[in-house]
């Protein structure tokens, strides 16, 4: 397996530069300003969760190529076999949405935090589940492990934390 190109890797990893701050920020204190970071944090973490589904959609949506006999294929779209993939693609999203419902208008930010962190391991499994179908390229997965890890652990600590009542100081 090939590793993902560098601008692929750059980009990944500069999309987890808003968790940390927002993560940092929702623990570090405590301020009228905490409680807005968490929403920030809630809010893009919903953001990345659609994003993640996105990807499958894309994926689901791609034309197969031509067949040998000069017949074109069922499309992707239209393949019953396909449909996990566009529900892929959706549900991430839901649960993003779900998450930012029970945060803002609950308002539950703990709960919120392990929907979202729900959402990840959840989409990351079926990820995985993708990838043995052929689905999605080694590449994507591999990656999408590493960065989920990460999102995970600092959602994780957050929540850790503003149960337990501690704070980080810096």
């Amino acid at each position: 397996m090939r590793a993902p190109a560098p601008m692929v890797l750059l980009l990944g990893f500069l999309g987890l530069l808003p968790f940390f701050v927002t993560a940092y920020l929702a623990s570090a204190w405590r301020s009228p300003s905490d409680a807005q970071a968490m929403t920030a944090l809630l809010t893009y973490s919903a953001v990345i969760l659609s994003f993640l589904g996105a990807v499958h959609w894309g994926f689901a949506l791609t034309e197969p190529p031509q067949s040998l006999a000069g017949l074109a294929p069922l499309p992707r779209s239209q393949d019953p076999a396909h449909r996990p993939r566009l529900v892929l693609g959706v549900v991430p999203a839901l649960i993003g949405w779900a998450a930012l419902l029970i945060g803002f208008l609950v308002p539950a930010p703990a709960i919120a935090l392990c929907v979202l962190i729900a959402g990840f391991l959840a989409t990351n499994i079926a990820e995985h589940g993708a990838h043995r179908r052929g689905w999605v390229p080694g590449t994507y997965l591999w990656l999408r492990w590493i960065l989920t890890v990460i999102v995970v652990a600092l959602l994780v600590t957050v929540l850790v934390l503003r149960l337990s009542g501690a704070r980080i100081i810096l």
